[in-house]
């Protein structure tokens, strides 16, 4: 296993609860598609994160105004 990337059965795990699939539902699709929806997740996963990391710093620019 590399070094900062969980393994392969702990994506499966996060995909299906982020999904509402079981295991054989996961492993009924075809792989490109996983494969995609995977990336997709992960982009809107980054871009809530940056999201978040911006309201949080404006915040603090808000507060320190007053």
């Amino acid at each position: 296993m590399k070094r900062g990337k969980q393994s392969p059965l702990l994506d499966d795990i996060a995909l299906c609860a982020t999904m509402g699939w079981t295991h054989g539902e996961l492993t009924a699709q075809p792989a490109r598609f996983v494969e995609r929806l995977g990336v997709y997740l992960e982009t809107l996963a980054d871009e809530r994160a940056r999201e978040g990391r911006r309201l949080e710093d404006e915040l603090r620019r808000l507060t320190r105004r007053r």
